[in-house]
């Protein structure tokens, strides 16, 4: 929907992208990653776009590591095709090891990706003023998106 009204809000159609936040950045892994699957009849010329986002932004997303021995979810099937994506993290997240294993399989396609952990900052602080973690990642992502989206 984005995509195709993209003229009409003013935007830049080759540049929609997903942010998600824990679980919201797995969803936005499945998203970057099974963009070509067909789960209904197309009913408008919306349903003929690319559900591909163009790039993701992924802050301490979870559950992506539900493979074998804590690997890649198998579901998520990353290749040459994948978004660029944007990955941040904490090392004290208890969902850490997402990121790390999106690392790897984005890293393994030749995606590019940019991977930022800091030591310390935990779980699900967003933008909250006053965390090191919330104040760092938007600036880290500028910088990403500068050079990677809007070149």
């Amino acid at each position: 929907m984005v995509r195709g009204m993209s003229e009409q809000c003013g935007l830049d159609a080759p540049k929609v992208g997903l942010l998600g936040f824990s679980a919201g950045g797995s969803l936005s892994a499945r998203a970057s990653t099974q963009y070509e699957q067909v789960l209904y009849e197309p009913i408008d010329a919306f349903d003929g776009l690319s559900a591909r986002p163009d790039f993701s932004v992924l802050i301490y997303p979870a559950y992506l590591d539900q493979g074998v021995n804590h690997a890649l979810t198998p579901e998520l099937k990353v290749d040459a095709e994948t978004p660029p994506m944007f990955l941040f993290v904490a090392a004290d997240d208890p969902y850490a090891n997402s990121s790390l294993v999106m690392n790897s399989a984005l890293r393994a396609a030749e995606v590019p990706f940019k991977l930022h952990v800091l030591p310390k900052g935990g779980h699900g602080d967003g933008m909250r003023a006053g965390h090191r973690a919330a104040e760092t990642w938007p600036k880290l992502c500028d910088e990403w998106l500068k050079v990677t989206v809007l070149k």
